[in-house]
């Protein structure tokens, strides 16, 4: 499991950090709620908005094509240079 270091600042590290966390609808590395407490990095507001709607839970876990649909989808944005 890789650890991340904070960037920005040298305020944090995370364990797993690089590791990518998904509700079905949106994906974030796991170390983006350090960011976001510890420099108050906003959100877009249709993630939050979606959050909300959902209080803060996952309806179900993931199916495995779910899960490879999405590394599909991350693999090609890396390829991209979008990531």
């Amino acid at each position: 499991m890789a650890c991340s270091e904070d960037v920005l600042g040298n305020r944090f590290t995370c364990s797993g950090g690089p590791a990518l966390m998904s509700d079905g609808a949106f994906f974030w590395r796991l170390d983006a709620a350090d960011y976001v407490e510890h420099y108050g990095v906003a959100l877009p507001e249709e993630f939050l908005a979606h959050g909300t709607a959902r209080r803060w839970t996952t309806a179900r876990p993931l199916t495995r094509e779910e899960i490879v649909e999405v590394d599909d989808r991350l693999g090609e944005l890396r390829r991209a240079g979008n990531l």
